[in-house]
């Protein structure tokens, strides 16, 4: 017989359960100075950085057909790196006159960069020099632009340049060649009164270029300047306005304008620009502006996303589709791709896209035996390290903060184990927003708040609503989301915002969590929330004044009414002690912390003053000096500042260094399991996570909040069963329920739900051959082995009525 659940018990959010963690193999990497004390510690963990969401920025900006012109983001930084060229399967050569910090392939900047024909690379060097480097036999030629000449692109061995007219404005075309080593100018004719316009060149290849030119009225245009006459023929009308494209192939000129909303490309015959153009649908309502691109007799097609300066959502890229230019199915090429395509001289072109960004790559699309488009993978472009902003490890339940690792900042979480054979469980989403969520506030909720898991599953932060009212959010393990607002219960009072009045999680213990200012202002307020209070969770206390709040188990921590004390006040029973005066000169602790037998109190947080912080021991009524830092169950963990280093001091003892670090900036992220003896840390501007033992020995498990039923009906129709919950002090392995009558014999033995550091039974009343049990006086029996090894095991019991009778039994 096993132990009943009943699935429609309103019992607390952590009957959800978390799911047992999937062993994962751990990741090598140097591992930082181990501790050495009481208990012999297992090897540390280190878990690999997650990758970033947004693929690695790396737009192509020209193709020959041996390589590619591009760039690719800098690995520190989201700046784009130098024009390189890299060859099919071979290594990138930087590219001269550019910069790593021009955003863009413009003319007028320090540098541009294209390919003319086959591989060569044309070099614009500002503001007079043009060279055209063969990347095959590194032979180079070099242009002087004749004075007064503005370059405005190189076309297969042509340079377009213009100067000025009697206005002085930049209109006037010229085509340069080198002949023989000398340098020929040809004027463009056949604008016939137009003129071309300043920055109008919008693409081209070795035979032509486009040009936009305007004519005195106001109209404008686009002419296909022949760069073998020099001479140009307006055929392409409306294609004008800004972001007109035009791409040329060996077959086909295609151009876009989106002026005025249209969504509509046209495409002619390259041999017969005058034909009837074949107009194609590219789309209405899609977000971005559409790119083109030709590749056989394919039109292909992706858009440009640009953020607005208030919108997180991060986008992956536009899909990569070819349309048929005489009709019929799209053909999806790529999920996501960059939204720059270069044509490739004498036919194909090249892009960077992929499924996602562990899938991102640069790839030729060619005509393949179908006539159809088909994609080459020529280099695959590998993802970066996502970003932590925070970290939380309770209970070996590892919650992370992750800023970029999805389309918003988002928590995770994954279980943790340093037993024989350290492992990280299975990493999965626990909460973001939604993709439609919109406002700074709403999209970064999880960006900059620190999560906190309650020992049971359970995981909560402090944030503000879409009214900017501060609120409590509650995880359960399966990302079930609850809000509590901060309200003062008796007087219906909001607590206050603006800067004055900075929530966050102060301290959480399974059902109680304390969240709120900070305890510094005689205005902060401090909420105690009861998670599985009746009807769902609610704030039960608020605290007004100077002084933090600490909860552990039933225990609230507090300053006491005298100077220098602490005061303990039961969240069940009511019943308060307050110890003898322990703090410096009897100043108010502005933060506390408690873990196990622990408090720790700190009256100067924010390191102003190098005293006043301690520690103090609920059960030998002892205060010790502790460093400033974070509480573990018989530790403080602190990054000392100065020294670059992250120090673990065992109360009583003198502190060890876990790991020194070459940045001194902002220090580690830091985690100290309060229900267990782990750490967990990352580095400065590092995902990568460290998880260790302390080596300090735990204190011994124990019940330290329960809710457990005090009898069984057996007749009752709506409830048949007995449940019990515990809040262990840190996790246990095998735990069991035993059921004893009165002379002490089991009547039922059943596996006891073991999620973080908490346990839950039912039991409907059957003995173990599957009889039911007398009416009587029975004895529970609660038993388990500490998950870490230290200390005794668990051992918690209690009475528990069984009776039959149809009126309602006393609970």
């Amino acid at each position: 017989m096993t132990a009943q659940q009943k699935p429609n018990r309103r019992r607390s959010l952590v009957r959800g359960g978390l799911a047992a963690a999937l062993a994962l193999s751990a990741a090598g990497g140097a591992l930082p100075f181990l501790l050495t004390d009481a208990h012999a510690e297992p090897a540390p963990l280190t878990i690999p950085a997650p990758d970033r969401f947004e693929p690695v920025a790396n737009p192509v900006y020209a193709a020959g057909p041996g390589g590619v012109v591009e760039r690719t983001e800098v690995k520190d930084q989201s700046a784009l790196g130098y024009y390189r060229w890299t060859p099919d399967g071979g290594t990138p050569v930087d590219l001269p006159a550019s910069s790593p910090y021009d955003d863009v392939n413009t003319v007028d900047g320090a540098g541009h960069v294209s390919v003319t024909s086959g591989d060569i690379v044309a070099i614009y060097d500002f503001p007079n020099k043009v060279q055209l480097k063969d990347m095959k036999s590194a032979a180079t030629t070099t242009y002087t632009l004749p004075d007064g000449h503005f370059y405005r692109g190189v076309f297969g061995s042509a340079v377009l340049t213009a100067t000025r007219d009697a206005n002085g404005d930049k209109n006037v075309l010229h085509v340069l060649h080198m002949a023989d080593g000398r340098l020929t100018d040809t004027p463009v004719t056949g604008l016939n009164g137009w003129v071309a316009e300043d920055g109008m060149t919008l693409g081209g290849d070795d035979r032509t270029a486009a040009i936009s030119y305007a004519h005195p009225d106001g109209s404008r245009g686009i002419g296909l300047l022949d760069l073998a006459t020099a001479r140009v023929t307006p055929v392409l009308p409306g294609a004008t306005g800004t972001n007109a494209q035009v791409v040329f192939s060996d077959a086909h000129v295609a151009w876009y304008s989106p002026e005025g909303g249209n969504t509509t490309a046209r495409v002619v015959p390259r041999a017969t620009p005058e034909a009837a153009d074949t107009p194609i649908e590219l789309g209405a309502g899609g977000e971005g502006t559409p790119r083109l691109g030709l590749v056989g007799d394919w039109l292909l097609t992706t858009r440009r996303i640009e953020r607005a300066a208030d919108d997180f959502l991060v986008r992956e890229g536009a899909p990569l589709t070819a349309l048929p230019i005489s009709g019929g199915e799209p053909k999806a090429l790529l999920a996501h791709a960059g939204w720059r395509m270069a044509q490739v001289p004498g036919g194909g072109l090249a892009v960077t896209g992929g499924a996602s960004s562990r899938d991102w790559a640069v790839h030729r699309v060619v005509v393949g035996d179908d006539g159809a488009p088909v994609l080459r993978t020529v280099r695959e472009v590998a993802p970066k390290e996502g970003r932590l902003t925070r970290l939380s490890l309770t209970a070996g339940r590892l919650v992370t903060a992750e800023s970029d690792t999805t389309y918003l900042p988002a928590l995770f979480q994954r279980n943790v184990t340093l037993a024989a054979a350290p492992s990280a469980g299975e990493r999965s989403l626990l909460s973001r927003p939604d993709a439609r969520t919109t406002g700074e506030s709403a999209q970064r909720v999880y960006d900059s708040r620190q999560p906190v898991g309650t020992g049971d599953g359970r995981t909560v932060l402090a944030t503000t609503d879409a009214d900017g009212a501060q609120v409590l959010v509650v995880l359960a393990a399966d990302g079930t989301k609850t809000v509590v607002p901060a309200v003062d219960p008796q007087t219906g009072e909001k607590m206050p915002t603006g800067s004055d009045h900075s929530s966050a999680v102060r301290s959480a213990s399974g059902r109680y969590v304390v969240f709120g200012d900070s305890g510094r202002g005689l205005e902060d307020r401090q909420y105690v929330v009861d998670l599985d209070a009746p009807g769902g969770p609610k704030v039960v206390r608020v605290r007004q004044g100077q002084g933090g709040l600490a909860v552990w188990g039933t225990q609230l921590w507090m300053p006491g009414d005298t100077a220098g004390t602490l005061r303990a006040f039961d969240l069940k029973s009511g019943a308060a002690t307050e110890t003898e005066p322990i703090t410096d000169n009897g100043c108010v602790p502005q933060q506390l912390q408690a873990v196990g037998p622990w408090v720790y109190w700190d009256c100067y947080p924010s390191g102003s003053i190098s005293t006043g912080h301690g520690v103090y021991h609920t059960q030998t009524r002892q205060g010790s000096w502790a460093p400033r830092g974070t509480l573990g169950d018989s530790y403080v963990v602190a990054y000392d500042y100065g020294r670059g280093r992250l120090d673990l001091t065992p109360i009583g003892d003198a502190p060890r260094t876990i790991e020194a670090f070459a940045s001194r900036n902002n220090g580690p992220l830091v985690g100290a399991d309060r229900f267990g003896g782990t750490i967990a840390y990352a580095k400065e501007n590092s995902a990568r996570i460290t998880v260790l033992d302390s080596g300090v020995a735990t204190s011994p498990v124990a019940e330290i909040e329960s809710r457990v039923d005090q009898s069984l009906n057996l007749a009752s129709a709506t409830d048949s069963v007995w449940d019990a919950d515990w809040q262990l002090s840190k996790p246990v392995t095998d735990a069991r329920v035993t059921i004893r009558n009165k002379a002490g014999h089991p009547v039922f033995t059943g596996a006891a739900k073991e999620y973080a550091a908490a346990v839950a039974f039912s039991w409907d009343g059957r003995a173990d051959d599957g009889r039911y049990a007398g009416e009587g006086t029975y004895t529970w029996e609660l038993t388990g082995t500490p998950a870490d090894g230290s200390g005794t095991a668990l051992k918690a019991t209690g009475p528990v009525e069984l009776t039959t009778r149809t009126e309602t039994a006393a609970r």
